[in-house]
């Protein structure tokens, strides 16, 4: 961890001037209105379920291919790697696909493509949940920066005002994902976990579709 410090720092300190005056395009300011929250509410809502999501996988994807489908001691922590890889190819993706088909209805898509993923993992073959776990986080790749994209351009809220504030909602989510999905597991199953994560992603799903039909 020191030595990955090490070098984001040295590679900010040479490429810091290219974007140190980068400055957000004014926006005109209105006055309070509570209006405003309702647009940042159901992004912060989205990201908090979806990150708390991906909380849950990186911490109880070793655990489920172990015990539930009593994968191989070599192929244990495969399911992560699997989420990881996805989920970073899909982040340098992500961006052309969004101009293409826009913001809403690429989180729909993520979407879509986790909850196929998630029926894969509740197979309860090793072979389908790894390839689950791998469209897991192909889908959830997409979210959090279309989450952050759209709550930049929320009309009279200003764009680091906005995208703190869906930030700071999806890492508590982040935090207390695992944490919470952790008792369903330990109270019912970790099959039960993953169902619920299956379930959390129909509500992302349900969610990006309403903000869509409110855009338009």
């Amino acid at each position: 961890m020191g030595i990955s410090v090490v070098i984001v720092l040295v590679i900010n300190l040479f490429l810091f001037k290219h974007y140190r005056q980068i400055k957000a395009p004014p926006i005109e300011k209105k006055g309070w209105d509570w209006n405003l929250l309702k647009p940042l509410f159901l992004l912060s809502l989205i990201a908090f379920v979806a990150m708390g999501s991906e909380g849950a996988i990186i911490d109880w994807s070793s655990l489920y291919l172990k015990e539930v489908t009593l994968a191989r001691a070599g192929l244990i922590g495969s399911g992560f790697l699997a989420f990881s890889v996805a989920m970073t190819l899909g982040r340098f993706l992500g961006d052309g696909i969004s101009q293409r088909m826009g913001s809403y209805r690429l989180l729909a898509l993520g979407a879509v493509i986790a909850i196929l993923g998630f029926a894969l993992v509740l197979s309860g073959v090793t072979l389908w949940a790894l390839i689950g776990f791998a469209l897991t986080g192909l889908g959830y790749s997409v979210m959090v920066p279309e989450l952050f994209r759209i709550g930049g351009k929320v009309p009279g809220v200003d764009s680091a005002q906005g995208i703190s504030f869906i930030a700071g909602s999806g890492y508590t989510g982040f935090m207390l994902g695992p944490v919470l999905l952790g008792f369903i597991a330990e109270f019912y199953s970790l099959n039960a976990t993953f169902a619920t994560l299956l379930g959390i992603t129909a509500l992302i799903l349900l969610l990006s579709l309403r903000m869509q039909a409110t855009k338009k």
